[in-house]
């Protein structure tokens, strides 16, 4: 499996990903095997290489699928944003910019105007800084 991931395989955790999107769409294994085949070259998942990966899930996406790994609130964590807050920023932004998806965009603002790389590493007092904020940029939309 190693020498398999260096040669461009994709991970374990993109293949689950893979068979979450099949079951939430409803997919048969014909139909399935139908859109590896066609948009990513290959006869199983596990063959798959990182581009095709993407393609298949752009496809999966257009069909409806609606991955819900973003959404985790990443539970109660001492000094860090709790499960509240997240979900009061993802609200907020979600307001702000519709159309971020996999939050890229929260996060790239997150980085450029509070210094934290991605929203996870948002920390209680960085809360108390991030939610006015977006709230202004809300109102002012």
């Amino acid at each position: 499996m190693i020498s398999r991931l260096r040669n461009g395989s994709i991970q374990p955790k993109k293949i689950a990903l893979l068979h979450v999107a099949k079951r939430q769409l409803g997919l048969d294994d014909d139909a399935y095997r139908d859109i590896l085949k066609r948009w990513g070259g290959v006869e199983t998942s596990r063959e798959l290489e990182p581009l095709g990966f993407e393609k298949v899930m752009i496809c999966l996406k257009e069909l409806g699928f609606q991955s819900t790994g973003a959404k985790r609130n990443f539970g109660d964590r001492p000094g860090m944003a709790t499960p509240p807050q997240v979900a009061l920023i993802r609200r907020l932004w979600a307001q702000y910019d519709p159309d971020d998806q996999g939050e890229a965009h929260l996060n790239a603002w997150l980085h450029k105007y509070h210094h934290v790389s991605v929203l996870r590493f948002v920390s209680a007092e960085k809360a108390a800084s991030v939610i006015p904020a977006l709230k202004a940029m809300v109102g002012r939309k």
